[in-house]
C-alpha cells in the first residue's frame, strides 16, 4: 500500500498487492523488516525500519503525506496482546484516533480478532492500537519510514 502510494501505476491491476508480495517474498517473509525495506528499495524507495515509532512518528510522516506501515501485534485482548504480528498502514491521524487501510480486514483491536471485510479509511482508537503497537511502553512501535 506505501508502495503503491508512493508511486501511483507501478502495481498493474486488482491484485498489485500480490504483486508487491512476490518481491517481498524474494527478499524473505513479508513479515520481517527488513524483507519489506529491500522490496521497496528494489522499487527505487528510500525507507527505514524503526522500532522505536511513537504517535508523533506517525504524525511527522502523515502531516508530510506519507503514509506508515506499523507493525502491531492483533492477537489476544487488548490488555495482553499476543501473535506473530500483523502490518497494517497508517493513512490519517488525528487527537485520539489512526486511520487505517487493511487488506486482510477491520481488526477488533479490543478482543483480538478480525472483523472481515477490506479495511479502508478505518479508525482506530490510539489507546486500544496503542496497546498493540507500542507494546514495550510509548515509543516502541515498529514502524516502515519511508522518505517522499
Amino acid at each position: 500500500m506505501l508502495l503503491a502510494f508512493l508511486k501511483p501505476g507501478v502495481l498493474s491491476g486488482a491484485n498489485g498487492d500480490d504483486q508487491y508480495l512476490a518481491r517481498v517474498r524474494q527478499f524473505g517473509d513479508t513479515t520481517v523488516p527488513t524483507a519489506q525495506i529491500q522490496a521497496l528499495a528494489s522499487y527505487g524507495i528510500s525507507a527505514r525500519f524503526s522500532n522505536q515509532a511513537s504517535f508523533s512518528t506517525l504524525e511527522k510522516h502523515i502531516a508530510a503525506g506519507i503514509p506508515v506501515p506499523c507493525g502491531y501485534l492483533h492477537r489476544g485482548p487488548v490488555s495482553s496482546p499476543t501473535g506473530g504480528g500483523h502490518w497494517l498502514i497508517v493513512v490519517g491521524i488525528n487527537p485520539t484516533h489512526v486511520i487505517v487501510h487493511d487488506p486482510l480486514g477491520e481488526a477488533d483491536l479490543v478482543n483480538g480478532t478480525n472483523l472481515g471485510g477490506t479495511a479502508r479509511f478505518c479508525s482506530y482508537s490510539r489507546a486500544n492500537f496503542g496497546r498493540r503497537w507500542m507494546v514495550e511502553g510509548d515509543g516502541s512501535g515498529w514502524a516502515v519510514l519511508a522518505e517522499g
